[in-house]
């Protein structure tokens, strides 16, 4: 098995996030769940400007990475930044997982 990197592409944004800030001063809360290569949802979306908490839970081995942010969570990690540009970020699979690992991909759209 090989590691899949993110393409970092992202449509109608630039590398906009902020570092992590303090976790009672998120506004909005993302939740991930991942398991045998898939997310729960193929597109996640949140609002631009606010701070967002953003939690991964994993029946198996898995990891996400935001591209353009500085987001790289595993199992039961969570981080709270605020994305100032809207746009369609990717979302994947950072952990080589298996034979599904390079499909698992999802997008965050924040408007």
């Amino acid at each position: 098995m090989t590691a899949c990197g993110s393409s970092g592409k992202q449509s109608g944004a630039d590398n906009s996030s902020s570092g992590a800030t303090d976790t009672a001063t998120a506004s909005q809360e993302l939740v991930v769940h991942a398991k045998n290569w898939e997310f729960d949802k193929k597109e996640y979306t949140v609002k631009k400007g606010e701070p967002l908490k953003i939690s991964l839970e994993s029946q198996n081995v898995h990891g996400i990475e935001i591209a353009n942010t500085d987001v790289k969570l595993e199992p039961g990690e969570s981080t709270v930044i605020t994305i100032d540009n809207a746009g369609d970020y990717e979302i994947s699979c950072y952990i080589p997982c298996g034979t599904g690992h390079h499909e698992m991909k999802a997008t965050l759209k924040v408007v």
